[in-house]
This record gives C-alpha cells, structure tokens and sequence, in this order.
C-alpha cells in the first residue's frame, strides 16, 4: 500500500496548486484530487469505474460536480430558503426555484488542504465562512479516503461555531463498463422500502413505501427495465444500509450510516474530455448517500441542523470487487 502526490493543475481566479493523490493497495487504485476533495478515479485491474479526467479544465467547467464532496448541503433546498431558530436565511437560487449543493458556498469547488496521509489513507479539510452563500456558521468539514481490500471509505466530519444546517455526499459519476457508454444495464439494488415523492419543482412532497412501483430496487432491477431508467430520486434506507449496483462483471456495494440515497441515472448529462470518453446522458449513475431532501425545511424529517459543540460524522464504504458474467 502507498499514496504517491501528483501536480494535477492551477486554480484559474488564485493559482493555487491542485495535487492529485493517488493510494494504492494491490490491484486496486483510487485517486483524489485537492480541488473539491474529488473522487477521480476507484478502479480494479486498470478500469477505472468513476467519471473523471485528466485535466482541471474539466472540473472547472459544467461537469455536474463530478466525484466532489458537496456541502455544506447537498441536494435541493425548496425556494432558496429555510428558517432557523425564526431567522431566514435567503440562499442562492441556483436550479429553477430551489438552492442545489449550496451554490456558490459549495465545498466541491474549493481547495482543501492535506491534514494527514497514511499508506491507505489521506485525509483533507476545508472552510466555509458565515454567511457565505447565504448559510450561517464558519464551517469546516475534513475528509477521510481509505482504500482497504477492495473497499474505499470515506468519513465525514463537519463543525460549525454557530448553528447551521449540513448534510454531506459524495457526487461521483458511476459506469462500471469503464467506458462512456449506456449505463442502463446495470442492476441495481437497494435496501430503500421507502422513496420521496417529489413535486415539479423535485421537492419532496410525500414519503411512499416503494411496494408495486417502478421505484422498488428491494429486489434486483435493470435500470432500463422501468422509467426508461430515467431515476433522480432519493430512497430512504432500511435497516442494512446497503445497496449495489452490478454490470460487466463487476460489482459495486455501497455501505453507509446515512438515512438515505440519491439514485441518479443522469438524463441530462454531457461532459466532454473525460479520461474514458465524452459522456452523455445516462451513460453514468451516482449513488449519494446523504440525508433527506429539503430538510431543513420539512419537519417531520430527520434533521439537518448542526450546532457549535456538535460533530456531523457519516461514513461511507464503497466496496468493487469480480461477480460472475
């Protein structure tokens, strides 16, 4: 096992260094960039199964927050605001009506700096000021990747000197072809009996058990058996925690303490100058552990808010190993 440092690129606005850390253990390899904490590469025998590239220039354009760790809350906040403690709080209006991974406040766009390394692990933080972006504390969020067995890890934990809210994910681009091509043949499963319903605007606007819709993954499902395998929705986990998505292969489990998951098929996907080719839509699929959509503004979901003296921690193993053809 090692983790070997890189240049990767320049920071267009600072020109600050981003370096791409790379861990290995035996015949697999993930990758990490300083820019956004993003995930650029997890692969097995050579295939890479994350989107990524070789090049900032691709992460600095419309790439869909390709392998970012988003925060400080991830997902849509209904209108651009919520209410804390009878304080509005005005966020920006990024995608239709709503605020979606906390726009310009967003962790992924960031640089972060290297806190510890190991020879399996390397470890990043970065801050949010109050007020940036509309959302109140001075946050800061460290980042844990461990590549161990097959098994890559990636724990969370956020601290704030003033209540906020938080809800942290991962948003890497999934295929595990290695290649850009149609990732509806994937299957997938998830131990989710429950999904949120969700209005025009895609907030949520009810929970619904899964049982007899297009929605219910508790049992194994080709994404394109159902809804043309058109998913941007957020599945509420059973008592495993667990799902996985299996194709050419390969499989990938995925293992959280996170209440919930964003199954996204990418519809509207197209990022060119990809290490695996140009992408377009659904020849990808993200799985964002995460919590609840809008929570910070439904009540009656778990809730998002963070206070000072408080730690936010989640932890999520992504698991690739060989199935059967």
């Amino acid at each position: 096992m090692s983790v070997v440092t890189k240049d990767f690129g320049l920071m267009p606005e600072s020109g600050e260094k981003v370096e791409k850390l790379i861990i290995t253990d035996k015949d697999y390899q993930a990758a990490i960039l300083t820019k956004g904490a993003i995930l650029n590469a997890f692969s097995y025998k050579g295939r890479n199964i994350v989107t990524s590239s070789d090049k900032i220039e691709t992460y600095l354009g419309r790439c869909g927050h390709m392998g970012e760790v988003v925060g400080p809350f991830a997902n849509r906040i209904a209108n651009g605001r919520f209410s804390l403690d009878g304080q509005v709080y005005e966020l920006e209006i990024n995608s239709g009506h709503n605020n979606i991974h906390s726009g310009s406040a967003n962790f992924g766009s960031k640089l972060w700096k290297v806190v510890n390394m190991t020879d399996n692990s390397v470890e990043l933080e970065c801050e949010k000021k109050d007020g940036e972006g509309g959302f109140p504390g001075n946050v800061t969020i460290r980042t844990t990747y461990t590549l161990k067995n097959g098994s890559l890890t990636l724990h969370y934990k956020v601290t704030t000197d003033k209540k906020t809210v938080v809800n942290i994910t991962n948003h890497a681009y999934f295929n595990l072809h290695g290649k850009a091509v149609d990732a509806r043949d994937h299957v997938v499963y998830l131990d989710c009996p429950y999904y949120l319903e969700i209005d025009e605007n895609q907030i949520p606007s009810s929970v619904k058990a899964v049982e007899g819709t297009d929605f219910d993954f508790t049992t194994p499902h080709l994404l394109s058996e159902r809804r043309n395998g058109n998913y941007d929705h957020c599945f509420i986990f059973g008592k495993t925690k667990r799902g996985y998505v299996s194709c050419d292969g390969l499989k990938l489990s995925v293992e959280t303490d996170c209440e919930a998951v964003q199954l996204y098929t990418a519809a509207s996907y197209n990022v060119k100058g990809c290490s695996q080719g140009d992408f377009g839509p659904y020849m990808a699929l993200c799985l964002e552990t995460s919590g609840y959509i809008d929570s910070p503004n439904q009540k009656e979901f778990p809730s998002p808010v963070l206070s000072p003296k408080e730690i936010y921690e989640r932890t999520t193993t992504y698991t690739l190993c060989e199935v059967d053809r």
